[in-house]
């Protein structure tokens, strides 16, 4: 390759210089001929670390589940065509939810694409090798299709920059031959800025009206949800409830967002589908702040949880609503700064915090066997301030929901885009994140641990990624529902059906398979609640020194109530097909007072 002028890098290795200055300690994915070369350079740079995937798809989740932990991009690198294209419904996922995302393409030469070569992983006789770039067009916010060595470490930059300001999925395009060109090496001493422009007579503007609407409320709430996260507000949006000091909520994408050890966190309103008493509360507010608000499906209970704008707030990432009217041009994280410091130093209202019913006792409390209204509440004793909590689309995100988290827990969700197999994959890049946060903080952060719950038809799409967690000698804690197939699917339709069975797994040769240290002493099998409590007891949980597998035997038609009373709440007739298909309905009538009340036709 030759010796290296003085003064010069090569543009490969430009561009991981800049994607370690940002923050990312750890480069996901697979390799491939057309990144191979420019791979090396990687190994170059101190504290900057390979993690390889086991296919592309685990590699765009792994990214994305180290992004939402650590809160820069996470970044992982493909080939041209096949491998750019199996990632390309987790990039869709992070596009949805908001995920800052590098994905680096290693591409064919300039002169195989300029000739129309027929390269392997192309398509036809005079192939565009550009037709895989163009797939993912409307899943990313910017590309750098870099083909010029002058114009490409600006390029570099731009991307970078624009993955911060919209918090989502960025391309970089690197021909391979572009890679090994070189640049100057003082082109990296001038930082990006990664803030946004911040619109100050706008942002006044809008912070005058919601102070002014403050004023005029008696019984204001907040909701804190995930956007909150996504675009780094989440001091801001901690700092804004406490000065508040009235009753806040969480939406089941932002639980955790702000601490609900807080004082004034009453739980989660997720429309008629909350715990007894909590949803009167939220509907006597007169106003409601909501900061970075996801009003999908999953994340409102079937769009049960009705907000009129003519009582609302929305501080959203990049403008704000304030009782129907608009300000645009703001940043969430600026705002809520400037909002608080706006705010009176005593609290304008003296709303003490409402005291909800008792937990209801389960229908099925009697029962010796695992059942799902036993294991969350059993879940949430086990974990500790610190932890990360991964949960999958489906059973485990809404028992998950049901539970109060400690004092500086992440919680890990994918619940609009809703692609299963996601969590697994994802825990990988979450732990990665995890360790390096812990790396450079206190021993209080330390102690945290990363916890996956998911169910088995979920896990058998990612199932392999599993195998890497243990390469990478991850002490990450795995819960798999094994309950037969898919709950989710079973509850909306077809019960019974033999599409929603799975293939049988013997959970028992998994750790085995990957070469775990102790797979004897770190799988664990689950068929009844005392079984339950002794293994969440044992040390190898409590303070694991390898990864951790614990299979929970539950039955087929057992969910959490979170689930059935959503998909209960859509008719009367879903209503009636869950009874007629025997469902566990854990505290009778599906958790609704009175008829269902759905108003969207699902079917």
């Amino acid at each position: 390759m030759g010796e290296m002028p003085s003064g010069k890098i090569t543009l490969g290795r430009y561009m991981w210089e800049r994607i370690h200055q940002i923050g990312v300690d750890t480069i996901f994915g697979v390799p491939g001929d057309f990144n191979l070369q420019f791979l090396d350079s990687l190994f170059h740079i101190d504290g900057l670390k390979w993690t390889g995937n086991q296919n592309e798809l685990n590699a765009a989740y792994a990214a994305d589940g180290y992004a939402r932990v650590k809160g820069v991009p996470g970044c992982f690198v493909t080939t041209h065509g096949v491998g750019e294209l199996s990632a390309l419904n987790g990039i869709a996922g992070s596009m949805s939810e908001q995920v800052k995302i590098i994905h680096v393409v290693g591409q064919t030469t300039r002169a195989m694409q300029k000739n129309h070569m027929m390269i392997h992983h192309s398509i036809g006789n005079k192939p565009d090798h550009q037709i895989y770039n163009k797939a993912s067009a409307g899943l990313r916010y910017a590309a750098a299709e870099l083909w010029d060595i002058e114009t490409a470490p600006a390029e570099i930059d731009r991307v970078i920059r624009e993955c911060f300001l919209k918090s989502g999925p960025v391309y970089i395009f690197l021909p391979l031959d572009l890679s090994s060109e070189q640049v100057d090496a003082s082109l990296l001493d001038k930082p990006i800025n990664t803030e946004p422009d911040v619109n100050k007579a706008a942002q006044e503007k809008a912070v005058k009206a919601i102070t002014d609407a403050l004023q005029e409320a008696k019984r204001p709430t907040v909701l804190v949800d995930a956007w909150t996260q996504r675009f780094a507000a989440v001091q801001e949006a901690a700092a804004l409830v406490r000065k508040l000091n009235v009753p806040f909520f969480s939406a089941n994408m932002g639980k955790g967002v702000v601490d609900e050890s807080e004082e004034m966190y009453v739980g989660v309103w997720n429309g008629e589908v909350s715990t007894p008493g909590l949803k009167e509360v939220a509907k006597a507010a007169d106003l409601v702040i909501t900061l970075g608000y996801i009003p999908c499906d999953t994340n409102a209970a079937g769009f049960s949880r009705k907000i009129s704008d003519s009582t609302t707030i929305h501080i959203n990432p990049h403008d704000v609503v304030v009782l129907g009217t608009t300000y645009p041009n703001t940043s969430i994280k600026s705002l809520l700064a400037a909002l608080t410091s706006a705010l009176p130093s005593t609290p304008t209202h003296t709303i003490p915090k409402p005291t909800l019913p008792r937990p209801r006792t389960p229908l099925d409390h009697a029962a010796t066997h695992l059942t799902q209204s036993f294991l969350w509440p059993a879940i949430e004793n086990f974990l500790r301030a610190g932890d990360c909590i991964v949960g999958e689309t489906g059973t485990s995100n809404f028992g998950l929901c049901d539970i109060t988290f400690p004092p500086r827990t992440r919680f890990i969700t994918q619940i609009y885009y809703g692609s299963i197999g996601y969590a697994t994959a994802a825990t990988l890049g979450v732990e990665c994140a995890r360790l390096e946060l812990s790396s450079s903080h206190s021993s209080a952060e330390e102690s945290g641990r990363t916890v996956l719950i998911t169910g088995d038809g979920s896990m058998a799409l990612t199932i392999q990624e599993i195998g890497t967690m243990i390469r990478e000698k991850h002490k990450s804690v795995i819960f798999v529902i094994n309950n037969a197939g898919y709950t989710v699917e079973r509850l909306i339709w077809g019960a019974r059906q033999p599409y929603n069975d799975i293939v049988p797994t013997s959970y028992a040769h998994l750790l085995p398979l990957y070469h775990h240290p102790a797979p004897e002493s770190s799988f664990h099998r689950v068929t009844t609640k005392e079984e339950l409590t002794a293994v969440l007891a044992k040390k190898e949980l409590q303070s694991p020194e390898h990864l951790q597998l614990v299979e929970l035997v539950l039955d087929k038609l057992d969910t959490s109530w979170r689930l059935g009373t959503q998909l209960a709440w859509r008719s009367e007739e879903h209503r009636k097909y869950l009874t007629d298909e025997g469902f566990v309905d854990t505290y009778g009538g599906w958790g609704l007072e009175g008829s269902a009340g759905g108003d969207v036709k699902w079917s």
